[in-house]
């Protein structure tokens, strides 16, 4: 996101949000650690790897190398809209009405529910920035999860490759899912361990949802039959 700005009553009198137009050129959602079943749903979920961190984040994969697949000119199509695709045009910030947008995100402008009333922040704003901040808490339970399946050695690369009717290829790196085999080879103190904590049962929807690729596979081709596309898994390098 670039070019936040505060939401401000004298600048923003007639700004709306159309929740249905969120998500326009996002391919990816950061996902908070209670949105796993829900997104699991529609969405292959893997971890993407932070660079300058090391940290793992939980992520929603949405599109194969374009748009966001799930958005369109008739609102989200699917099950379910992880938040921070529903929240993108928003960041918590200090002073005023305690929110930055982005005023270019495809979900405000003039249609929608209002953000402002007679000079005066709605309690849409207010819910917005109360849904913000238990998103911030869930990714970093997100964050938590990771690390524990990190630290039993639980995540491999996930490693892509998209093969275009014209024969182009394009490979996806730097995703990781749950290693299968090194998940029952676990001992019983880690098995137990990780039940109790709720990591298993996470862990076991994440590694299913990577077949919802082949959703996304299917949404690719209905919305452009002239570039159909083969997304595979390349295999594990040891």
């Amino acid at each position: 996101m670039s070019g936040l700005v505060a939401l401000d009553p004298a600048r923003h009198g007639a700004l709306r949000f159309d929740a249905a137009a969120a998500g326009r050129g996002r391919a990816i959602a950061q996902l908070g650690r209670g949105e796993i079943a829900l997104a699991a749903c529609d969405m292959p979920l893997c971890f993407a790897k932070d660079g300058g961190t090391g940290r793992f984040n939980l992520v929603a994969l949405m599109a194969l190398g374009g748009d966001n697949l799930f958005a369109g000119a008739g609102g989200f199509h699917a099950t379910y809209m992880p938040q921070a695709v529903l929240l993108g045009a928003f960041r918590l910030a200090e002073g005023g009405t305690g929110l930055a947008i982005d005023p270019a995100d495809a979900s405000l402008g003039a249609r929608g529910a209002a953000l402002m009333e007679r000079g005066a922040a709605t309690s849409l704003v207010n819910e917005l920035r109360g849904a913000l901040r238990r998103l911030v808490e869930d990714v970093a339970a997100a964050h938590a999860l990771a690390k524990a399946l990190a630290r039993h050695r639980l995540l491999r690369p996930w490693r892509l490759v998209l093969r275009r009717a014209d024969a182009r290829e394009h490979a996806i790196d730097g995703l990781y899912t749950i290693d299968e085999e090194a998940l029952a080879a676990l001992d019983e103190a880690a098995v137990v361990a990780l039940h109790r904590d709720g990591a298993l049962a996470a862990a076991a929807v994440i590694a299913a949802s990577r077949h919802q690729l082949e959703r996304l596979r299917q949404l690719h081709d209905a919305a452009h039959p002239e570039d159909r596309i083969v997304a595979d898994e390349l295999p594990v390098e040891d």
